[in-house]
Formats: structure tokens, C-alpha cells, sequence
């Protein structure tokens, strides 16, 4: 089934800043995303609870859901734009209506926490951009602006490539199809509900940040028992960072876990993919055309725009 492309950018529209989960401590990274939307050309736009406090929680499930709601009914905003992740958007989730959407789709973009929103969205048949969140502006550098480039080339509808540096984890191969997933945490979270990602025949992308090994083998072993890798094209995985180390098993890494749930199929895997809770957080088209090239010295993904 070919995903809904919703409509590309243009000069003049709308683009809207929310906080649908964890709460931010300043309107810092407000202004610097409008910055950067101006400067495209773009309307910036902010939600009414986008600064609220509650716990941890940007605001109540009402307002966040309210805020959601609104920028999902407006048919002159043209994205959606996650300033952080953290928790907080699967509370939101059943309650959100999408039928206006479906009218006039538009891009969401986050990465982290909207991994739930991301799948719910996917499920529902349209495409979404899995990148960087103006929580990431705050440190700016050289691998921040690659970010940036590719999100501006994710939303103006042009074809974004990545060419990695061998990984001596990889297994060589190409793969041709639509890209899922996200946050490793969020998707095996979701097992069970009407939000869990369907992966097959895809290519699935996972990331995390700040588990012990013992949990992130947890998690995977869990993503194995639902059949989460039995079927899918390719496996792309992004950054894996702040990962504790485990006492019981020093020998082992991230990438020997991952690679152990998936030893008994022959689909490529690709490591390093630029893409997570890293200052080189590439945009991906989650529902997009993927091409993976996994080689022996470099490698290459490539997204292909309508």
C-alpha cells in the first residue's frame, strides 16, 4: 500500500510548534525554530499550551490533546513540528480524532517520544518525518546543521542521501521499500495496542538512548517474541547513545544484541545511521521510498520523493 505524501512546503505557510509530551524550561528553543522557519521562508506558528508545566508534562493531557487537536483541524497549518520528545504522547493518543486531517494532511515531524504518534500515523496510511526537534537547536554545530539541511530537504519534497562509513557490525545487502519505526523503547511499548508498527515487508529503523544492555536486550527480545523482525526487508539502525554498560556482560555491545535477534535471517543491517538522539539527527520518511546500499566500505540511504 503506497502512503499519502502530504503536501510539500512552500513559501508563506504555516508551520506550528508544539509540545504533545515532555515540558520545556524556557522559550529558547521556541525562538530559535522560528528563527529557522523565517529564514525558509515560513510562518511560525505556537501552540496555546506549547510552554505549560505539569510534572513533567508539557501541561495537562487536556491541553496537549487541545493544542494537538486544533493544529490537526487547521487546514492552513502545514506541519507540526514536536519541540521535544520525553513522555507524554501516548496519554494523548486515544482521544485524538483525525478525520479533518485526512481532509488536509500535513507533515508531523519529532523523533523520541512521537515514535507513538509517528505509528499511529503510519497505520492510518500517511507519511511522517522522523528528525530533529528545535530542543536540538540549543547546541549547535556542524553535524546540528546537517540536521537541519535535511529536514528543509524533507519538507520541500527533495530527495535526501546519507553516505555512512562501513560499520564492522554490518551484513551486506540492498533493500528497496517503505521505512517504520523509531524509538526502541516506544515500539516495544506499543506491542498489543492498535498503535503497534506493522513491519512487514519493510524496512524497520530503531535508536534509544540511556538503557543498560540488559534492558535494551529486553526490548529486542520482546520486538522478537511479537515478530517484529520476522518479515521486514532490512534492519537501519540509528544512534544508540548514553548506553550503560552491564556489569554481567562486558563483553557484549549494543550492536551484538541487535544482531543476535536477527541472526537466523538474511536481510541487510546497516549501523550508524545518522538518525536519533544525536547532535546529526538526519530527517527519515517514515512511509517513504527507502533504498538502503549496505557495502563493504561504505554504504548509502537514499529517500526518494514523490
Amino acid at each position: 500500500m503506497k502512503l499519502i505524501t502530504p503536501a510539500y512546503l512552500q513559501k508563506g505557510d504555516q508551520v506550528i510548534l508544539l509540545t504533545p509530551a515532555g515540558l520545556i524550561k524556557d522559550e529558547k528553543p521556541l525562538i530559535l525554530a522560528e528563527q529557522l522557519l523565517r529564514s525558509w521562508g515560513l510562518k511560525p506558528l505556537r501552540g496555546d499550551y506549547v510552554l505549560e508545566k505539569n510534572e513533567y508534562f508539557a501541561g495537562t493531557d487536556k491541553q496537549r490533546l487541545q493544542d494537538f487537536q486544533n493544529a490537526l483541524d487547521n487546514p492552513k497549518i502545514k506541519a507540526i513540528w514536536a519541540v521535544r520528545g520525553g513522555y507524554g504522547a501516548m496519554r494523548i493518543l486515544p482521544k485524538l480524532n483525525y478525520e479533518k486531517f485526512k481532509k488536509s494532511p500535513k507533515w508531523i515531524i519529532g523523533f523520541s517520544d512521537i515514535t507513538a504518534i509517528h505509528n499511529v500515523l503510519h497505520n492510518l496510511g500517511y507519511k511522517s518525518i522522523h528528525g530533529l526537534m528545535p530542543i536540538q537547536l540549543l547546541k549547535a554545530s556542524k553535524d546540528t546543521e546537517k540536521a537541519v539541511e535535511s529536514l528543509y530537504k524533507a519538507l520541500f519534497g527533495k530527495d535526501i542521501e546519507s553516505i555512512i562509513h562501513a560499520s564492522p557490525y554490518n551484513r551486506i545487502g540492498s533493500a528497496k521499500g517503505v521505512m517504520v519505526g523509531g524509538n526502541l523503547s516506544l515500539l516495544q511499548s506499543l506491542l498489543g495496542t492498535s498503535c503497534q508498527i506493522k513491519t512487514k515487508d519493510k524496512i524497520l529503523f530503531i535508536e534509544e538512548v540511556g538503557e543498560y544492555l540488559y534492558r535494551i536486550d529486553r526490548l529486542l527480545q520482546s520486538l522478537k517474541l511479537a515478530g517484529v523482525f520476522d518479515n521486514i526487508l532490512g534492519l537501519v539502525v540509528g544512534g544508540f547513545t548514553d548506553i550503560q554498560p552491564d556489569e554481567q556482560a562486558k563483553i557484549k555491545t549494543y550492536q551484538d544484541l541487535i544482531l543476535e535477534v536477527v541472526q537466523e535471517y538474511d536481510y541487510p543491517v546497516l549501523f550508524d545511521v545518522p538518525a536519533g538522539h544525536i547532535d546529526d539527527n538526519r530527517a527519515l520518511i517514515f512511509g517513504g521510498e527507502t533504498i538502503i546500499n549496505v557495502g563493504e566500505f561504505v554504504s548509502c540511504i537514499r529517500f526518494e520523493q514523490d
